[in-house]
């Protein structure tokens, strides 16, 4: 498991936990931005933060580190609804919102690739 990984899963249940960072920040006892570090997968947190962070999601911190954790970053319902906005869109909209994405994804894995 990766660092990158380890970010996604933690964003990921937050999210689904319908938690902000700061709040989850908080509750875990570490700065925002640390959190943000984490979940970018820009920091490698030690074993005592990331503890803290599984408390604060209540799980066990074995579940964070399961490698064949699976992670529905973007539930299928969420892209079947962005699906039909972007087709509601002109074709130059669709492509540019496209490019867009493609861009955001080619960067997140390159800075998966650093870590």
């Amino acid at each position: 498991m990766t660092v990158a990984n380890l970010g996604q899963i933690i964003k990921a249940r937050r999210e689904r936990m319908k938690i902000n960072q700061e709040n989850l920040a908080a509750c875990a006892g570490i700065s925002t931005k640390l959190l943000s570090d984490i979940e970018c997968g820009r920091a490698n947190p030690t074993f005592e933060t990331m503890d803290l962070v599984a408390a604060a999601l209540g799980v066990e911190l074995e579940e964070l580190l399961q490698p064949e954790q699976v992670i529905d970053l973007l539930p299928k319902n969420d892209l079947a609804r962005y699906q039909q906005m972007l087709d509601r869109l002109p074709p130059f909209a669709q492509e540019m919102v496209i490019a867009g994405l493609e861009g955001a994804i080619s960067q997140c894995l390159q800075v998966s690739k650093e870590w």
